[in-house]
């Protein structure tokens, strides 16, 4: 353990860990080693795992990042600034969250590519070297890249898309061969032989049977709801039963319809965070704290409270989406305020009180990351004991 000198709050310098590239001054963390690159250096942990990458910037940096947009469609942009873009890729059984930071000041990037079960410790690893004794971090409000953004797909889908019931009454029915006829002639019921899920007498197929088995002898769940603390519009709910390396999907969504899909695991983050919505340019990053009342941040109706700039556009803003969800098995949830043309919000609540705070679009998607990487946890250890 390094010493201290009384009046300093910093550790001694590990002079021996020390690394420079163009500007940039770090220390290489315990447990790391480092390499020379053509144009810098590369961070291993000693076992294994992801890789960090310090280099010189030259010319435009994210264009690597534009032409990985323009050919996968399904790659799931989670935020574009002019100082940090991210890029989750959706692979058969896992999640490769691409982070680009472009530390302008002393012309360095900083590039991570790592599966999302490591991606949340990786990132905290970067921030530290990023913000210490040797280079502090600019806190400062962030500027989107909506070019960008423009050149973003949608992201991940789920396959069907139905009207609000489909699996419940799926679930309702499963053990009958014959479904009675108000039932079968109902939306829900169209929909669902429609799409394969039943026979003409509303039997479950074999279709039918894979989609609601998780659901009726799963694992472990986790519900997912985004709702606007100000209306009593009913919230919209992300549902995730899993079974073993199974996982039943349902996703509310604006227009009163539902997705449903079955991914595996290591997926399964990715459709979460493309349900979640954010968006990847209007955020404002940092800014004074504002503390309003319950009262008011339960009725937005009256005139705003404040006369920082951040939070009159916030104000000004038709719905807020507060996100919370739990897993009992994990023990672990999911939670955060997403504000449109603001970005995402701290919520700390007092008596009486609410005090809220601009934070980077990170704050969400890592959240969401931990909260989901939890929740996969549990579902490996049962099918270990399976």
């Amino acid at each position: 353990m390094t010493r201290h000198v009384p009046w300093d709050p910093w550790p001694d310098v590990r002079w021996d860990a020390l690394a420079v590239v163009g500007g940039l001054v770090f220390e290489v963390p315990e447990g790391w080693t480092v390499s020379r690159t053509p144009d810098g250096v590369r961070l291993d942990r000693s076992e294994g795992g992801p890789s960090i990458d310090f280099g010189q910037t030259v010319g435009d940096p994210v264009a690597q990042v534009s032409r990985l947009l323009g050919d996968r469609p399904d790659a799931l942009l989670l935020e574009a600034a002019e100082d940090r873009v991210t890029v989750a890729l959706t692979e058969p059984d896992d999640v490769i969250v691409r982070d680009l930071r472009v530390v302008r000041d002393v012309r360095v990037r900083v590039t991570v590519a790592s599966s999302a079960r490591h991606w949340p410790a990786v990132v905290a690893v970067v921030d530290g070297m990023l913000d210490s004794r040797w280079h502090r971090s600019l806190d400062k409000p962030t500027t989107g890249n909506r070019a960008l953004a423009a050149v973003a797909g949608p992201g991940p889908t789920l396959p069907w898309r139905t009207p609000v019931g489909v699996l419940d009454q799926l679930v309702r029915f499963r053990d009958r061969g014959m479904v009675p006829a108000a039932a079968r002639r109902s939306e829900a019921g169209v929909a669902a032989r429609e799409l394969g899920f039943v026979g003409r007498f509303g039997g479950l197929t074999d279709k039918g049977d894979e989609l609601v088995g998780p659901v009726v002898d799963h694992d472990a769940l986790l519900v997912v709801e985004s709702s606007d603390p100000a209306s009593d519009t009913p919230p919209l709910q992300w549902a995730c039963w899993m079974q073993g390396q199974k996982c039943v999907v349902r996703a509310g969504q604006p227009d009163g319809s539902e997705a449903l899909g079955i991914v595996r695991p290591g997926s399964l983050v990715a459709h979460l965070l493309r349900w979640l919505d954010i968006d990847p340019v209007d955020s404002v990053g940092v800014g004074e704290p504002v503390t309003i009342t319950t009262a008011q941040y339960e009725d937005r109706s009256g005139p705003c409270p404040s006369d920082v700039e951040w939070f009159r556009r916030a104000w000004a803003a038709p719905r807020w989406r507060s996100v919370n969800g739990w897993s009992h098995q994990a023990g672990k949830g999911v939670h955060g305020m997403i504000v449109p043309g603001v970005g995402a919000l701290t919520l700390e609540r007092g008596e009486d009180t609410i005090t809220l705070r601009p934070e980077r679009t990170a704050v969400v998607v890592r959240s969401a990351v931990e909260g989901v990487n939890a929740f996969v946890a549990v579902t490996d250890g049962a099918q270990a004991q399976r």
